[in-house]
């Protein structure tokens, strides 16, 4: 019985040893199965982050030349609907696009990533200023431009597109026109003029910060004919913010119109001359460099005109005692206006009706829209039969309520 019951106990214990092997086996097993798993999602896991950390150190780096990092520059291309910033005449051009390109080859190998940031579709501000030749034979013109255009930008603003201007008059109009009751009298602008949230008038002051802004080509007066001058000088000031205040709001289209029957400063000292050209280049120049859509409005030097001499009001026959004045309108100012409007991707319109300025105003601001990308594109497509790992950011954009996203994916070539 002892020896029995010895048996029975060696081959419990036993039992339980092989129990206990079986047990660790499995649990074993299943450990290693679970420890797999998991080094495998940690791995995954490491490779995401590292993924994304190194996509916002490329995003967050500092470009150079204007000392924004990437993800500001990309909410200014998202902004203006062009992956090449401007950046003025001390930076230049910024190529986002390739400012991309090269740092996230440099970290993930060429051919390796790829990216892509749908723009906003965003209907940009428009913000105009007008330089008025004030000479007498424009006084019918400077009456319909003050009274219609703030009516005109008021019906434009309803319809959703959002503009305003600033009419810098190069002197004070001493003409005449005539009133209600059919009589020509004194022309009283601000008897006229209609200022309004989106719609000021400013006199152009003789110069803007050493720079000067009516340059006169002849007599006395000749200055207020000073279109090109005024050019450079308006688009320096800026149109009106306030009361003696003057600036342009950021990211917004840019508009220049000036509006003469004469070459820039007058002709009286020859058509074409050197002051002429001088004044116009000085305008041509600054709107080139800055951006500014220029759409020049060319009046004729011809007619009858009714200039205010000593508090009367007389009548000239331009065409006949002064015919160069309608040969220079006809000949070199229609070139150099239309000259001033394609190189700046405007157009010259013929003032051949007092009514086609405001008219023809409101044909630009309803057209004018700088050309717009849909969205900003870089890297190689992506291949099939890859691990891809992916990235989303959110990407601000400087105008209110306004993001996007920039999606980004990267493979191994192996």
């Amino acid at each position: 019985m002892k020896l029995k019951g010895q048996t029975f106990e060696i081959f419990g214990v036993v039992i339980l040893g092989v129990s206990l092997m079986a047990l660790l086996f499995f649990l074993g097993f299943f450990s290693v199965k679970g420890y797999s798993q998991s080094a495998q999602a940690l791995t995954d896991r490491q490779d995401d982050e590292s993924f994304k950390a190194g996509v916002n150190s490329i995003l967050y780096t500092t470009e150079p030349k204007t000392g924004k990092n990437l993800n500001e520059l990309l909410g200014i291309a998202a902004r203006s609907g062009n992956t090449t910033i401007y950046f003025g005449p001390g930076v230049g051009d910024v190529d986002v696009r390739k400012e991309l390109e090269w740092r996230f080859d440099a970290i993930y190998g060429k051919g390796n990533w790829y990216l892509r940031i749908p723009f906003p579709n965003i209907t940009a501000d428009v913000q105009i200023v007008t330089v008025v030749d004030t000479s007498a034979s424009m006084c019918n013109e400077i009456k319909t431009l003050v009274t219609d255009v703030p009516g005109v930008l008021e019906r434009l603003r309803d319809k959703g597109k959002k503009a305003e201007m600033t009419m810098f008059l190069l002197g004070a109009p001493e003409c005449c026109i005539k009133d209600e009751s059919g009589n020509t009298v004194p022309f009283d602008i601000y008897k006229y003029a209609k200022n309004t949230e989106y719609f000021h008038i400013a006199s152009m002051p003789q110069e803007y910060k050493g720079t000067v802004c009516k340059n006169a080509c002849g007599a006395d007066g000749s200055s207020d004919e000073d279109w090109g001058d005024g050019i450079n000088c308006a688009l320096l000031m800026g149109p009106y913010k306030g009361p003696g205040e003057f600036g342009w709001r950021e990211n917004v289209v840019k508009v220049a119109i000036p509006i003469s029957d004469e070459l820039p400063g007058g002709i009286e000292c020859g058509c074409p001359s050197g002051t002429a050209r001088k004044n116009f280049d000085a305008g041509l120049k600054k709107a080139i460099e800055d951006g500014v859509y220029v759409f020049a409005f060319r009046g004729e030097s011809c007619g009858y005109i009714t200039p205010l001499r000593d508090g009367q009001c007389s009548n000239e026959d331009i065409g006949s005692e002064r015919p160069e004045y309608c040969r220079c309108a006809r000949g070199p100012l229609l070139d150099w206006m239309t000259d001033i409007s394609n190189q700046t991707g405007g157009k010259m319109y013929n003032l051949t009706d007092v009514v086609a300025s405001s008219d023809s105003i409101e044909k630009i601001i309803s057209s004018i829209q700088p050309n717009r990308v849909p969205y900003l594109e870089a890297g190689t497509v992506i291949p099939k039969n890859k691990d891809i790992n992916s990235v989303t950011n959110i990407l601000p954009v400087p105008i209110m309520g306004k993001y996007v996203e920039i999606y980004v994916y990267h493979w191994n070539s192996n």
